[in-house]
């Protein structure tokens, strides 16, 4: 009996240690766990194709990221597909609605584009924590809402001479 004891023992002393080990070699995670997990929201209005909505692929591409990000945070070119509703008749037009949000994005300037059906739609936007995440595409009409993000002249054109950070078009 007094073997079983110790082997008993000997076991549930071995699992505390190995317990107090893999908690002191960093149980608590990272610093920058706390920072916020930033999703855009996307929203699309397309006119119908042959009475037909189809899912919309969204093409979202990191231009300049900025400051520290929650580890879980992406930073690399991904698509979005946004399911589209409808057709509905909107002022005379088919017109198909679709809605999605992002996977968390790392803080920066963040390209958004979707083809719809009078061409691609393209605009570069500011994604942080405090900033207006909402990204909404309307057939024929150029950009995604809210603020452009100002981007950085491209090599080998001046800046602007008043000093002001060049727009991007969209």
């Amino acid at each position: 009996m007094s073997i079983l004891k110790n082997s008993g023992l000997r076991a549930l002393g071995t699992a505390s240690v190995a317990a107090f080990v893999l908690a002191a070699c960093g149980g608590t995670g990272s610093a920058n766990d706390e920072l916020p997990l930033l999703h855009a929201n996307i929203t699309i209005k397309s006119v119908s194709q042959g009475g037909v909505c189809d899912t919309i692929p969204v093409r979202i591409n990191p231009k300049q990221l900025k400051g520290t990000a929650n580890k879980y945070a992406n930073n690399h070119l991904m698509v979005k597909d946004v399911p589209m509703t409808g057709p509905t008749d909107e002022a005379g037009a088919p017109m198909c609605n679709g809605s999605a949000q992002t996977l968390p994005l790392a803080p920066g300037d963040w390209e958004f584009s979707a083809p719809l059906a009078s061409g691609t739609a393209t605009c570069v936007r500011d994604i942080e924590a405090d900033g207006d995440r909402d990204i909404m595409f309307v057939d024929g009409t150029a950009g995604c809402g809210g603020p452009e993000a100002a981007m950085p002249p491209a090599e080998g054109e001046p800046a602007p001479a008043d000093g002001a950070a060049p727009t991007t078009t969209g």
